[in-house]
């Protein structure tokens, strides 16, 4: 049970308290004694529900509890490099000095609100708010706080950039125009466009992953710019995979490959780096070929669908992109897959059309059912 009482002779005169499940008497000043009522009745809710925490345990301020769950991470650098930008210039800043317990749903879709003032996009916000999200959790699992305030914060959705697919004409269009501009980059352009290899596994993509003679290329490393930095890794989600290509690109990436070299650098021989490739290879190149805001990774979603095209099943789409499952191969491209509906009503048309066409029998072979059942009575 709880108590409220009353003392004039304070600013705060109405006090609220009750004795917790660690045995000890916890107790708040409030101004107003419906403000007392509604805390005493959600501190002894809490403790009916079983989600009760020591008001105290969560007085440990958020940079403090966040910086320590960071330094558990253990992400992908680019990861972890956003991580620490949001942490930064987002979030510390604001939240960095309040107590865990004093972070509240208002408190938080204030922060978001001035971000949105700001100017932040939708994305970014709900990046940062999902870090937020998970160190919060994370307090809820060591018993900081009772539940985690980020749960009732929502952020607008943002709108996922369209899809783009080329087709394989202007695949090869775009193939020819990077090519003017450097040395294999219309290779490049193939193994995005046809092999579906991210950005940064075709970087990484040395002479010893690919198999020629067998046309395999093996997804073994990935490469990150990270701070201007290039930072060499496992693909995404650590999933190697191994990709059998069409025989043309293997010709063209026979006289390419060389031992540990590797097979896509820049004009100087060094590791290609995205900013550097887009403004004066990939840029000059797409605006040539009339192909609008295009990017390096439509050639990923061109590379889906090129393969759907030619008849390739979900699970080796799926195996070719590398995806965790097929369902996420299904979520981003299963609209491709819309004209195989046509393709097999068509197919179950004819098997029907087939069904119905049976020999006729022979003339001495008719049987006189009625007949038959008169002599049978």
């Amino acid at each position: 049970m709880g108590w409220i009482r009353k003392r004039s002779d304070r600013p705060s005169p109405w006090r609220a308290g009750y004795r917790g499940p660690d045995g000890r008497e916890h107790s708040r000043s409030f101004r107003r004694r419906v403000d007392a009522e509604r805390w005493l009745r959600d501190e002894l809710h809490k403790q009916d529900r079983g989600l009760w925490v020591d008001p105290s345990a969560g007085a440990v301020e958020f940079e403090e509890y966040a910086e320590g769950w960071f330094r558990g991470l253990n992400l992908k650098p680019k990861t972890i490099a956003g991580y620490r930008s949001l942490l930064d210039s987002r979030i510390l800043p604001v939240l960095g000095s309040v107590e865990l317990r004093r972070i509240t749903p208002d408190l938080l879709r204030e922060w978001l609100a001035d971000m949105a003032q700001e100017g932040l996009s939708a994305s970014r916000m709900g990046q940062a708010r999902r870090i937020v999200g998970a160190v919060l959790s994370q307090a809820v699992e060591d018993g900081l706080i009772g539940r985690n305030p980020a749960d009732l914060v929502k952020v607008s959705k943002t709108r996922p950039r369209e899809q783009r697919y080329l087709t394989a004409e202007q695949v090869t269009e775009l193939a020819s125009a990077v090519e003017q501009r450097m040395d294999g980059g219309g290779a490049l352009v193939k193994v995005l466009a046809y092999a579906g290899l991210r950005w940064g596994e075709a970087v990484a993509l040395r002479g010893a992953h690919v198999d020629i003679l067998r046309r395999r290329i093996h997804v073994r490393e990935s490469a990150t710019l990270v701070n201007g930095q290039l930072l060499w890794g496992t693909p995404k989600s650590h999933r190697a995979r191994t990709i059998v290509i069409p025989r043309f690109l293997a010709e063209e990436l026979a006289s390419m490959t060389s031992g540990e070299d590797l097979i896509f650098t820049s004009p100087t021989g060094q590791a290609l780096r995205s900013p550097n490739f887009h403004r004066r290879v990939w840029r000059p190149a797409v605006t040539e070929s009339g192909l609008g805001d295009l990017v390096p990774h439509d050639l990923r979603h061109t590379a889906a669908s090129l393969a759907i095209s030619a008849g390739a099943s979900l699970k080796a789409v799926q195996q070719m992109l590398g995806h965790a499952s097929a369902q996420i191969t299904l979520d981003r491209y299963s609209h491709l897959y819309e004209d195989d509906l046509e393709d097999l009503a068509d197919s179950m048309d004819a098997r029907y059309g087939a069904a119905q066409v049976r020999p006729k029998p022979e003339s001495g072979d008719v049987v006189d059912l009625d007949k038959k059942r008169k002599k049978a009575t």
